[in-house]
C-alpha cells in the first residue's frame, strides 16, 4: 500500500472541502510560515479547530490558512 499527499492552496478548495477532513490528521500552514499539525475536530463559517499532538484544542481562522495537506492510503 502506498501514500498520496493532498494539497489544497486554493482558499475556494478549502473552503469547500473541509468537511471531508474532519476526524483526519492534517497539517495547516498559515501565511506567516507557520505549520500546526492535528486532528481537524470543528469547522465552522470562519474558521476551524484542530487538536494537536498534545491534545490541546487550536482554533485558526480560515483567511489565516495558506496551504492545507495530509497522506492518504492508496
Amino acid at each position: 500500500m502506498g501514500t498520496k499527499q493532498i494539497r489544497l492552496s486554493d482558499p475556494n478548495q478549502i473552503k469547500i472541502r473541509m468537511k471531508e477532513f474532519l476526524g483526519k490528521k492534517i497539517n495547516i500552514v498559515l501565511h506567516d510560515g507557520n505549520v500546526f499539525p492535528g486532528e481537524l475536530s470543528k469547522l465552522s463559517e470562519s474558521g476551524i479547530t484542530i487538536i494537536n499532538m498534545r491534545l490541546k484544542k487550536l482554533s485558526i481562522e480560515l483567511n489565516k490558512i495558506s496551504e492545507l495537506y495530509f497522506d492518504e492510503l492508496v
